[in-house]
């Protein structure tokens, strides 16, 4: 009788971990991958559409398509996770599986401040992006605050490649010198994670090119024309925001997350507490030796399933366990259109991670648009 894996949630994590399985135990294990959304895209492609230099649309595939790989995709709300069952619950019913794959990221939540929904435009959310997009295109000069209202938050260095490709296109629309253009972060550093080298490295890129930023800057609550902080104040005339995140709520509800709110898991396995459950990617929380979490990205969270998929085949096939995850990573951090700079982070080192930058240069832009393009044909077909 074949085994069945139940993989909640269809981005990076949940797909890398149904392709890699699908690949080494062949056509006789059962993938069921559930998401509540038809479509796949990556993150990037939100400040892409943003900006103006590519479309959410063009990006996006059909998440029906893995099929190509054996995997049966069921596009279904997941209202409740027993854990210890190893099953998830639909509107159709219970779903069963030998193992259990939590892959459900994490949500954007504007609520948790008072006022930002209402007057902030949020592209940390797919779904915030036309606004913000239309809200950018009528934007005649003035005040843009790009703000940092919580973390953690998926994809660290995103609110700088944001500030830095709206200072590239207003430069294009001959708006720069009619704009003040500034970033906000409740943070003590620009990149906690990438240490302070790397924050100062990110602040000189952005002091270069006239881009103001603020350290510590705790929102309150935002109100029409003015983000008030804990100290001081923000006037701005657009505002875009990182709100805070949280797991989904029906993760909160399963009794999986633990005290920090979000689902603990062991850092080399990603196993839960739970017997043959596993967790990976945005909605999970690893600290690191820094006391910092490991960043939430989905290159992350791709290796992680990845590792998830090697143990579980080895454990039916009966073969040696793959090596522990070991937290390292790399991301190009977008500086405009044409030019990228290249994290490369060892985040499980101690004393505290060890963080390197490359570039910025044209091969490293092009890298980021190869990775894209190099996933969506691997995963969903030409």
């Amino acid at each position: 009788m074949s085994a069945r894996t139940l993989i909640l949630g269809g981005g990076f994590g949940g797909i890398a971990t149904a392709v890699e399985l699908r690949r080494l135990l062949g056509g006789d294990h059962e993938l069921v991958l559930v998401d509540r959304a038809p479509q796949f895209a990556m993150g990037l492609r939100k400040l892409w559409e943003l900006v103006g230099r590519g479309s959410i649309a063009d990006g996006s595939r059909p998440r029906a398509l893995l099929a190509r790989h054996g995997v049966e995709f069921l596009q279904a709300e997941i209202q409740a996770i027993d854990a210890s069952g190893r099953r998830a619950e639909t509107p159709d019913g219970w779903l069963d599986g030998d193992q259990l794959v939590v892959a459900l990221g994490a949500v954007s939540r504007p609520d948790l401040v008072p006022g930002l929904g209402e007057h902030g435009h949020d592209v940390w959310s797919f779904a915030g992006v036309p606004a913000a997009a239309e809200a950018l295109g009528a934007f005649a000069g003035g005040r843009i605050v790009v703000l940092v209202a919580g973390a953690p938050y998926p994809c660290p260095p995103a609110p700088y490649e944001c500030v830095l490709q709206l200072h590239e296109q207003l430069l294009a629309r001959g708006l720069r010198e009619r704009t003040e253009l500034s970033v906000a972060t409740l943070q003590p550093l620009l990149m906690p994670n990438a240490g302070r080298e790397g924050s100062e490295w990110m602040g000189r890129q952005l002091t270069e090119r006239g881009i103001s930023h603020r350290l510590g800057a705790k929102t309150e609550r935002v109100e029409p024309g003015l983000v008030v902080l804990a100290e001081g104040e923000l006037p701005y005339d657009l505002l875009i925001a990182v709100p805070p995140h949280r797991p989904p709520a029906v993760v909160a509800d399963s009794g999986l997350t633990a005290g920090h709110g979000w689902i603990a898991v062991d850092p080399g396995t990603l196993a839960t507490e739970h017997e043959g459950v596993y967790a990976v990617g945005d909605v999970t929380l690893i600290p690191l030796a820094s006391g910092l979490p490991l960043p939430k990205a989905g290159v992350m969270a791709e290796l992680q399933g990845t590792r998830v998929a090697r143990a579980i085949a080895a454990e039916l096939r009966g073969g040696e366990a793959p090596a522990p995850f070991d937290g390292s990573g790399s991301c190009p951090i977008e500086i405009g259109s044409d030019a990228a700079a290249l994290v490369e982070g060892h985040w499980y080192a101690e004393p505290e991670p060890v963080v390197s930058i490359t570039g910025p240069s044209a091969a490293h832009a092009a890298e980021k648009a190869a990775f894209e393009t190099e996933h969506l044909e691997r995963w969903f077909g030409s």
